[in-house]
């Protein structure tokens, strides 16, 4: 018996020590989450315009080409849930905000919480952004071993291409995401929006949990003289012409309503702008650098407008 313990503590020590050495990793490896936590902090003072939002405002909204110091504070799959949970921890401490812009686009209003878009991003904001996740439960284990929220050949090769180009940050210290650049876009746009498109379908249209989010967002931007900007971001074609054109319509609606019921709201619609071709697009629905340059600053001009009339 003492022999079969001993082999094996033997075999096991080994693994042991690998799991340990990758739950270090994630504890010390700079990403994403923790670069923006940092850097939104450090903007507290002198911010004046906030971005939230998913993946489409990550890389299609660069704070280099507004006017007004701005910082982007979405991310990839960022869901409304946690676009609530991140404005309700920081909104108080930025001093000088004036101007929140808020991505509501084709999936934002009815992706759920805790689906399967959160089912590990739900650790990092907790783990990495000190955030308070009610829909994580007390007793899980990735409470405390956000290694495990990923499966081991995962893990590996996160930190394979760690070791390979010496980070797994994907943003600058603006919170824009740098690694959608125009020499790496996608060569058939159209095979990439019909595969985009199944992967967004979700067929829901009941917007309730969602706008209900956005309207206590706005409520307290209203109560602290922020003016919110809605911004349904731009998408190839191929993309527009596969979505479910009445859910398409529900969502555009729903933003309108909210500019039309609340004095602080704008809306500014680029889903199908012909001012973007694909061209400018990384994939389906996403910007490159080059394209976003041109989003951001479209986007600039809509706030200087709202910000020129709302001093008289």
């Amino acid at each position: 018996m003492r022999k079969f313990i001993r082999y094996t503590f033997l075999f096991l020590f080994p693994i042991v020590l690998v799991l340990l050495a990758i739950e270090i990793f994630y504890q010390i490896a700079p990403n994403n989450y923790t670069v923006k936590n940092e850097n939104c902090a450090a903007n507290y003072q002198n911010a004046e315009v906030l971005i939230l939002g998913n993946s489409h405002s990550f890389y299609g909204l660069n704070p280099v080409c507004f006017d007004k110091q701005t910082f982007n504070l979405s991310n990839i799959s960022q869901s409304m849930y946690f676009d609530k949970l991140l404005f309700d921890k920081h909104i108080d401490n930025f001093k000088k905000v004036k101007f929140l812009v808020l991505n509501i686009e084709y999936t934002s209003l009815s992706q759920l919480k805790n689906t399967d878009e959160d089912r590990w991003r739900k650790y990092y904001y907790k783990h990495y952004m000190d955030l308070e996740v009610p829909i994580i439960q007390s007793f899980d284990l990735n409470n405390w071993f956000v290694s495990g929220t990923k499966s081991f050949s995962s893990n590996l090769k996160l930190i394979s291409r760690y070791f390979s180009e010496k980070t797994i940050v994907d943003c600058n210290k603006y919170g824009f995401g740098t690694n959608y650049t125009q020499h790496k876009r996608a060569a058939d746009m159209e095979k990439s929006a019909a595969i985009t498109i199944k992967r967004h379908e979700d067929n829901l249209t009941d917007f309730t949990e969602n706008i209900t989010a956005i309207e206590s967002i706005i409520e307290k931007c209203k109560n602290k003289g922020i003016q919110v900007i809605i911004v349904t971001m731009p998408v190839t074609k191929n993309y527009a012409e596969k979505v479910n054109k009445e859910k398409l319509n529900k969502i555009f609606e729903s933003a309108l309503l909210l500019q039309k019921t609340n004095s602080n709201v704008f809306y500014l619609n680029l889903f199908s702008d012909s001012r973007f071709s694909n061209d400018d697009f990384y994939d389906a629905d996403h910007l490159h650098n080059l394209g976003a340059k041109k989003c951001s600053k479209m986007v600039n001009d809509f706030i200087n407008q709202k910000s020129a009339k709302t001093q008289f």
